[in-house]
């Protein structure tokens, strides 16, 4: 890299998955080092499921795995600005969320702490992410090792 960052990458992002099941979110996505993030969001909403309403905070740690010496490095070099956040990478996050169930009157506490893999791409300034992996999941004092998977989609601030 020799002093190509000159200044940490920050963006702005949201779930689309998420908000088609009527939960807004915002998040972000803050460049921690030479290829290392630090990843924020929070939402709240009703449940278009089941009409439950849920507010939710997630904080996680991004590394990425694209080699200096790949090609996309390569071709990445010659467009300007470079952009090192972007390509393979590992997500490990723990999201919190406390829910209201409308119907029962109940109210609760569920998590999830999970590892993913995924990669990022970059058109201009907007991002595009998608990642899959598996984690420890909590809903109604329930625990289970389920799947999961996170899709974003973002805009790089310069």
């Amino acid at each position: 890299m020799n002093g190509q960052i000159k200044k940490n990458g920050f963006e702005l992002n949201t779930r689309p998955v998420s908000l088609l099941q009527g939960v807004v979110n915002l998040g972000a996505e803050v460049q921690a080092g030479k290829d290392v993030s630090i990843l924020f969001d929070g939402g709240a909403g009703t449940s278009t499921f089941d009409q439950s309403t849920l507010s939710t905070f997630m904080i996680g740690a991004r590394r990425y795995f694209t080699s200096e010496n790949s090609r996309l490095r390569r071709e990445l070099l010659k467009q300007a600005p470079f952009r090192p956040l972007e390509g393979l990478y590992i997500t490990a996050r723990h999201r919190s969320r406390f829910y209201t169930d409308n119907g029962l009157g109940a109210s609760g506490y569920g998590a999830n702490t999970n590892v993913m893999i995924g990669k990022k791409v970059m058109l201009d300034e907007m991002s595009i992410a998608s990642e899959v992996g598996a984690g420890r999941q909590t809903i109604f004092g329930e625990t289970f090792v389920l799947p999961t998977f996170s899709f974003t989609v973002g805009y790089r601030l310069k």
